[in-house]
């Protein structure tokens, strides 16, 4: 590529959002045909965290399910619990000590929701933590007050990426 700064990687999961009508998402990972060439993909969590470890980001994510808004609160919990289900996945085959794995808080506009996921993701004592699932379609106002509520609740010794 080269550039020899910092990069910063993403997981895909922002991508499966953006191809919605091109995917199935279950416990296990990411199902969805190429945009390109109609090929069957699976992305796991795991493939996920292995392909940011080859492409040697210096900061990477975690695999993370972001719900579109509006989504029900029952919609929304449920992809706050593969997020975090899949956060623990992505820590257990990441392996290399040069790349800063950071897991990403979910929770739409649900302030319970997102306080539950901020306290979880923080208790795997990362280098870093993702305010997730902004600006997928809430009002300004909305994604203002996620921000406020979520911010105090992370780690002040670790970056914050608000993504």
């Amino acid at each position: 590529m080269g550039w020899d700064g910092p990069i910063l990687t993403d997981s895909g999961g922002y991508q499966v959002f953006s191809l919605t009508e091109l995917n199935q998402i279950d416990d296990s990972g990411v199902a969805f045909r190429s945009p390109r060439d109609g090929s069957k993909i699976k992305l796991t969590p795991e493939k996920a965290v292995q392909i940011q470890m080859a492409l040697g980001g210096d900061v990477i994510m975690a695999f993370d399910q972001c719900p579109p808004y509006p989504a029900s609160e029952n919609e929304v919990k449920s992809a706050c619990d593969r997020t975090h289900s899949w956060l623990e996945r992505c820590v257990n085959v990441h392996e290399r000590s040069d790349q800063a794995l950071f897991g990403i808080v979910q929770g739409g506009c649900f302030s319970h929701l997102r306080k539950e996921s901020a306290k979880l993701v923080s208790s795997f004592d990362l280098p870093g933590i993702a305010i997730g699932g902004v600006s997928v379609g809430e009002p300004l106002p909305e994604m203002h007050k996620i921000i406020r509520e979520v911010t105090p609740l992370l780690p002040e010794n670790r970056p914050r990426y608000l993504m």
